[in-house]
């Protein structure tokens, strides 16, 4: 059941941020970090607090835009001499431990000490984000006393079979070295090889929905007496530990008006509007109506708790859902709207429900809503972790990658003499190190 909402919850007098040091790792963390930096407007806050980009690639670290160059990092340049290391992940993991120190550097000119958590980017397929993000923030949260939360973009089911167990093995060791990891499908939102211009816009996506997230976490149930309180914990206790989480996002103009300067930027066009506002409108009618209100409310839920998510979630009673609701105070009705609310959000058997409104920094009109999907485990990598398993097993696949020949001789090696075990067994997908 629906837990019963009788006081929405709106904390206006004190704002709490959760800040976050994000560490781009690879070509898609860097792009990723990239998106973030660029983001001028945010539907809640700005979460970023530092920002800085690994690579073993010099050439994907000179293509950042918005990464400052003093925190744009080269790992490996003996051993990948800043061409990068393609798809070999256990190369950049070796990279990485050999380089600890030289990671432990890259804090000394971000704001982590002043930070409430670490978000680490990147992209589980290719070889510098799967292998080197497990290395990085186990070193970085060993030496830091601050969560340590993994964005991670798993690869399209129809891309290299290398992929595949890059990014199988990636997550195991993440999940043993973050605290959670937020996960992103690439196969619901983008080709196998979209252009440049849909990469900026799934990432503006992604970014978008993971700020908003950090942004509503940062105003949840602060006791304004008790200043050992805050964001930091409030993270915690929805980010659960080594849990996966997926997302759901929708947003909506607070007021449908026609086209204006205010509601057809960046978001108008990302998300446009679900429905026409009224051709004629008096001054007397610029708010919703209580009835509308309550409409717009529901609908914007309904579309961030039903699917397609950042990655496929079958609904079921082991998720431990969130629901987070950011709209301007004027725009919400009064009184307990759960009951005509919540019932509307189908397939969710049990959720919360946490509303907040925009910082004064925020976007103002715009209703928004973030579904928040927890589990210890998801189909989607139980199915992906099954497939790496087989190409351990049936390491045949490897004289047809287009790689190259010492690489290909490498990785035979390792997979013929791999130790393998059934899919149920508890060792069956190698480490990366």
């Amino acid at each position: 059941m629906f837990r019963s909402v009788t006081e929405w919850d709106l904390y206006t007098a004190d704002w709490y941020v959760v800040e976050l040091t994000l560490i781009g790792v690879g070509r898609a963390g860097g792009r990723l970090a990239d998106a973030f930096v660029k983001t001028d407007e945010w539907l809640v806050v700005d979460p970023v607090a530092g920002v800085c980009a690994v690579d073993t690639s010099r050439a994907y670290l000179q293509q950042l835009s918005e990464v400052p160059d003093a925190q744009r990092h080269l790992l490996g340049t003996e051993q990948a001499k800043g061409h990068g290391v393609g798809f070999d992940s256990e190369l950049a993991a070796t990279i990485a431990v050999e380089e600890r120190d030289k990671i432990l550097t890259i804090g000394d000119g971000l704001p982590i000490e002043d930070s409430d958590a670490i978000l680490t980017l990147s992209g589980l397929g290719g070889g510098t984000g799967a292998g080197m993000t497990p290395i990085i923030a186990e070193t970085v949260g060993n030496e830091y006393d601050i969560p340590v939360y993994s964005l991670s973009i798993l690869p399209h089911r129809r891309t290299s079979p290398i992929q595949t167990l890059n990014a199988a093995r990636s997550l195991r060791s993440l999940r043993q070295r973050t605290d959670h990891v937020l996960l992103y499908d690439n196969d619901l939102w983008a080709p196998p090889d979209p252009d440049e211009s849909l990469y900026q816009e799934v990432n503006t996506r992604v970014v978008t929905a993971v700020g908003t997230l950090f942004g509503a976490i940062g105003q949840l149930d602060i006791d304004q007496s008790d200043k050992s309180t805050g964001p930091t914990k409030q993270a915690d206790g929805v980010l659960s530990k080594n849990a996966l989480s997926g997302l759901g996002f929708a947003t909506d103009a607070a007021v449908q008006a026609g086209p204006t300067e205010q509601n057809q930027g960046l978001f108008t066009r990302l998300w446009p509007p679900q429905s026409e506002g009224p051709e004629e409108k008096s001054p007397e009618t610029d708010e919703l109506t209580a009835t509308m209100q309550r409409e717009k409310i529901a609908n914007v839920l309904n579309e961030a708790a039903s699917p397609p998510y950042t990655l496929p979630v079958a609904l079921n009673k082991e998720l431990e859902t969130e629901l987070f609701i950011i709209a301007p105070e004027s725009c919400l009705p009064g009184g307990d709207i759960s009951s005509k609310v919540l019932p509307r959000v189908e397939g969710l058997d049990s959720t919360r429900l946490h509303v907040c409104p925009p910082s004064p920094m925020g976007v103002r009109d715009r209703i928004s809503a973030v579904c928040l999907l927890t589990a210890s485990r998801l189909d989607r990598v139980s199915e992906l972790i099954e497939e790496a398993i087989a190409l351990q097993n049936d390491p045949s696949w490897v004289k047809d990658l287009e790689v190259s020949e010492q690489y290909r001789e490498r990785l035979e090696s390792r997979l013929n003499g791999a130790d393998t075990t059934s899919a149920d067994g508890g060792d069956d997908l190698h480490s990366l190190f």
